[in-house]
């Protein structure tokens, strides 16, 4: 993979690239109102969950998927992906929130580089075929930039990640050591769950995660919230 290519993928990772990432929760908010993620032991055992069973079988294994499509340049794979990937989101909240972002990102990554599945994606949505899925337009961008799938991936992953240890030290709080520790300590996992996207295939697209689901279904309930979902 070139400098320029590293770059680019440590610019669109990066938490300060502005597309809003830092209003979602996706359900994590209710999880410390319930008082069931109250301190670092729960917070990392939030963590490994969220990347075992949602992340890997969701927008991980949809940026994964993405990605191999751009490469194809199967617009209609691509197209199918999206709409199973939008649809097993259950909380109308993630999924807004995931078309937000998507949305945002697209917009940004426009500006840089005009690339044609980008381009494509973009349109599709526009015109109402695709509803518009974050990691479906991160893994368009990822493969159309020439950074490697490995990468591409271990840097999702990790961006994912990040942002919940953010949010559970704004939200219990937890001290930044505590969540630099967390984060740290959870590389194996990451590694791991990476190599499992790659081995994964689109039957697994969308297993049902229950009580994340429902966490943020109640989200919207909340008598006060910090986050949009």
């Amino acid at each position: 993979m070139s400098n320029a290519a590293l770059f680019t993928l440590l610019q669109i990772s990066d938490s300060i690239f502005p597309i809003g990432s830092y209003t979602q929760s996706n359900g994590l908010e209710t999880y410390v109102q319930k008082n069931i993620v109250k301190d670092s032991a729960s917070a990392k055992k939030y963590l490994y969950n969220m990347l075992c069973y949602n992340i890997k079988y969701g927008d991980g294994l949809g940026m994964k998927l993405a990605y191999e499509a751009a490469l194809g340049k199967d617009i209609e794979y691509l197209q199918r992906i999206d709409n199973i990937l939008h649809t097993s989101k259950g909380a109308k909240e993630i999924r807004e929130g995931s078309l937000k972002l998507c949305l945002r990102f697209l917009k940004l990554i426009n500006k840089f580089d005009e690339k044609e599945a980008v381009l494509k994606y973009s349109e599709l949505i526009k015109n109402g075929k695709c509803y518009g899925v974050y990691s479906i337009a991160f893994g368009i961008f990822a493969a159309e930039s020439n950074i490697s799938l490995d990468m591409a991936l271990s840097a999702y992953i990790y961006n994912q990640c990040s942002s919940i240890i953010n949010n559970c030290a704004k939200l219990i709080p937890i001290g930044q050591m505590d969540g630099q520790s967390i984060l740290f300590n959870m590389q194996s996992t990451m590694e791991e769950v990476k190599k499992d996207i790659i081995g994964l295939s689109e039957e697994e697209l969308g297993r049902c995660c229950p009580a994340f689901e429902i966490r943020a279904m109640q989200h919207e309930e909340l008598y006060s919230r910090l986050y949009m979902s």
